[in-house]
């Protein structure tokens, strides 16, 4: 059916979303995408959610007969390829600069203000 079983591909993209998105929580595909949210493209959402399904199918032998294993694939596929693409050093430092960038603005604007105060009332 496929290389690896379902669960251990389940648990090395579980595992690589915690390495490249920081997901925490157990090492259980479900939780990760639970806890993941708006992380992932909806699409993605869905190929995760679709893996999360056949995984519990895949427990029953009998019901494992129904899983789609090239939709399985291509699920798994699709979220390891955008999950390799994400670097989290750039993600860190996009989220240090968005928090950063209105703080320093701010305080621009403010300096200004106070710069424009002073001319006005001809304190300097």
């Amino acid at each position: 059916m496929m290389e690896n079983s379902l669960p251990e591909t389940n648990a090395a993209l579980a595992l690589l979303m915690r390495e490249k998105l920081g997901v925490r929580g157990a090492d259980r595909l479900e939780v990760k995408l639970r806890r993941a949210g708006g992380l992932l493209p909806r699409a993605l959402r869905k190929d995760a959610k679709y893996l999360v399904d056949m995984e519990k199918l895949y427990d029953n032998p009998k019901l494992r007969r129904q899983i789609d294993s090239a939709r399985v694939s291509e699920a798994s596929a699709n979220l390891r390829r955008h999950l390799e693409a994400i670097d989290p050093r750039d993600r860190r430092i996009g989220w240090i600069l968005g928090v950063v960038a209105p703080l320093a603005f701010n305080l621009l604007l403010i300096a200004a203000a106070f710069i424009t105060w002073l001319v006005w009332t001809g304190r300097v």
